[in-house]
């Protein structure tokens, strides 16, 4: 099997003459802490596994509830590092109850975005947080993270497939 030697060579160079390692390294704590004290504060939640690193396409990490699980639904806290944005995702736990509630949700005026396609998406809809805000301060984006969380979850209480 082959290789692309430039672009390994392009990855070899980043990570001896930038600080990409420590960089991600500090990424990958700011998630873990989100995560960890989401659990504490969101209790009526249950988190399921670990953060999951898709490539450098996005990492999450997924939880759900009585009522988000009985309708086949999960949350997932979301890092797109194209954009370097969190995004908060209600997903459903495959790609069939997704359809079921896109097709419910479709012609709604929804305050979230929308997918365009559930089949080929992780999620149904979604929150996209400011790009913006200061991730150095942990307390505001745990708050924001938060906030869009119990804001998709409340949305879920109101919708009910068949």
């Amino acid at each position: 099997m082959k290789f692309d030697q430039d672009l390994l060579q392009t990855y070899k160079t980043l990570l001896q003459t930038t600080d990409l390692a420590e960089s991600y390294q500090e990424f990958v704590r700011l998630f873990r802490y989100l995560r960890v004290e989401l659990e504490k504060q969101l209790t009526d939640c249950t988190f399921q596994g670990n953060i999951v690193e898709n490539g450098m396409d996005y990492s999450y990490f997924q939880f759900t509830n009585a009522s988000l699980k009985r309708k086949g639904l999960k949350l997932a806290v979301t890092f797109v590092h194209q954009d370097f944005r969190f995004e908060v995702w209600l997903s459903g736990i495959n790609r069939n109850r997704q359809s079921i509630y896109y097709e419910l949700l479709k012609a709604a005026q929804l305050p979230f975005a929308l997918t365009g396609d559930p089949l080929k998406t992780d999620h149904i809809l979604k929150i996209p947080l400011d790009p913006d805000m200061d991730l150095a301060d942990g307390e505001c984006v745990l708050a924001e993270v938060k906030a869009a969380a119990l804001e998709i979850l409340a949305f879920t209480e109101t919708i009910e497939a068949a």
